[in-house]
This record gives C-alpha cells, sequence and structure tokens, in this order.
C-alpha cells in the first residue's frame, strides 16, 4: 500500500467519486448520518460528490434525490453511463451490441448460467433465480424472465452472470477468453460477474468526467471497495480502500480506511483528505 496520507500537494480535493453498495452504504442499504453530515460537508466546501456504481441510474436516483446532490452527475453501471442528477440525461453512454447480447446469452446457457441485463423496465433475466430476486430488492427495479429475443430487444449497457462464486469460476474463465478485447469484464461481488463495453469503467468513465469538469487527476478523490472499483481508484490523484474492501483493492489504494461500511469509513476519509 502506498504511504501517501494527503492529497496530492498544491491541489485541493475538487471531486469526490463513491462507489455505493459495501462502500458508502451501510447493512440496511441506507446512508448512516455520520457519512450524511460528512458529504455535506464536503459539497459546502465546492466538492462536487459523484455516486459512482455497478448500480443503474433507476437504483442510484432515490440515493441522488436523498443526499441532495444537486447540479451533479453520476456514473452508473460500472462506467458504462453518465447521468446528469437534475435532469436524468446522458452526457455520455456505451453498450452492448445486441449481436453480442445473443453471443453472451448462447455462452452462458451452455453453462446452465444464470445471467440478466437491465433496460428501461427494469432487470431482464433469463430465469427466476435467487441473485436476481435479490438485486431486485436491494436496487428497487423490478423483473421479468424474458427469452433470447427479449434479452436481444435493444442494445444494453451490460450482462451480468450470477450466481454461486464456485459455480462462476469456469464461466468467468470461458467468457474472458471468447470476449477478450471485445469487452470489459469484472468480478464485481463474489456472485456477480459483469460483462460491459470495452470503453466503459468507472476509471475511465471518471477521467471523462473530470475533464468535462475542467478538474485535474491530482483534484480527485475516490473511494471503493471491491474490483469493479480497481480502474476509479487507480486513476484518481488519492484513492481510499475500505477497511472491509478487497485485499487486491486495499493493496492498490493510497490509503485503508480502519473503519467499514457499517461504521462511517466514507466520513472518516473525507475529514482526513477533505475537510
Amino acid at each position: 500500500m502506498n504511504s501517501k496520507l494527503n492529497a496530492p500537494q498544491g491541489h485541493r480535493i475538487k471531486l469526490l467519486a463513491l462507489d455505493m453498495d459495501d462502500t458508502l452504504l451501510d447493512k440496511d442499504m441506507g446512508v448512516s448520518p455520520g457519512n450524511r453530515r460528512a458529504l455535506a460537508a464536503a459539497a459546502a466546501k465546492g466538492v462536487e460528490v459523484v455516486l459512482a456504481s455497478g448500480r443503474s441510474p433507476a437504483a442510484l436516483m432515490p440515493y441522488v434525490r436523498d443526499l441532495d446532490l444537486r447540479g451533479g452527475h453520476l456514473i452508473a453501471c460500472n462506467g458504462s453511463q453518465i447521468i446528469e442528477n437534475d435532469s436524468g440525461r446522458e452526457t455520455w453512454s456505451a453498450r452492448l451490441t445486441p449481436a453480442f447480447l445473443g453471443e453472451s446469452w448462447d455462452l452462458a446457457l451452455a453453462f446452465g448460467q444464470s445471467l440478466q441485463t437491465y433496460g428501461a423496465h427494469g432487470i431482464a433475466a433469463n430465469r427466476d433465480n435467487p441473485f436476481t430476486r435479490r438485486d431486485s430488492e436491494i436496487t428497487g427495479l423490478p423483473w421479468a424472465v424474458v427469452d433470447r429475443s427479449g434479452f436481444m430487444a435493444e442494445p444494453r449497457v451490460k450482462v451480468i452472470m450470477a450466481g454461486d462464486p464456485r459455480g462462476l469460476d469456469p464461466v468467468e474463465a470461458q467468457f474472458k477468453t471468447t470476449f477478450q478485447g471485445r469487452a470489459n469484464m469484472v468480478r464485481s461481488k463474489p456472485y456477480f460477474f459483469e460483462v460491459m463495453p470495452l470503453e466503459a469503467d468507472k476509471g475511465l468513465a471518471l477521467a471523462r468526467l473530470a475533464g468535462m469538469l475542467g478538474i485535474l487527476r491530482e483534484e480527485v478523490l475516490a473511494i471503493g471497495d471491491s474490483w469493479n472499483d480497481e480502474g476509479m481508484l487507480r486513476w484518481a490523484g488519492v484513492s481510499v480502500a475500505m477497511a472491509n474492501g478487497a485485499e487486491e483493492v486495499r493493496r492498490i489504494a493510497n490509503w485503508v480506511t480502519t473503519r467499514g461500511h457499517d461504521d462511517d469509513g466514507v466520513a472518516e476519509a473525507i475529514a482526513r483528505f477533505i475537510l
């Protein structure tokens, strides 16, 4: 782990990029009073707070409203979309083509694997399974079982293989072989293997957004816990991993919190690097 403990010399933090699940959110999927106060204090200092999540825009907007993040942006679907908080308008996006979705469907089916994707009507899955049901419960998005043509009905921001972590290992290996150089693929959680457009990544999206806002890399703080946060943690001028984060993520961060996501770890990082 890097020993850097402060923002790069001569630069103050102007943009704070925050992962949601297991970072900002507690075990009840809420924002603690301590984290809430810290975010308000950061915003009062002129810092743009950006939710950067694997969740869809529809699943992030309730938190945008709850935290009163007006006038800003969010990064959704692991960097596949940059969205204006106030209007909900996409300022940038990347999508998988229907042909690619058909290939993904066929490959997942060959492994007997559950898979799902996202669209205007919520979550579309190839079968009823507990992981999709849990995703629906957590995000508040409706879900439905669709056939292959329904899955391919429109370009999608990402596809998720959901299942027992051990069962996902061979699926992940085959997908990475088949789609090498054609997609960005990451295990966001032990039970979620995500396939996204090649140009979609939290780090790439964060770099795009900072450029749009005229903010330097050295003026960006990113906080995360999982493998899908690696891109933004490597790109940001200051990177913080949660104490409860994956070991590989903690190793690449500049600093690791002493508190976890259920104990105001985000507030701890904000106090050190912003306030």
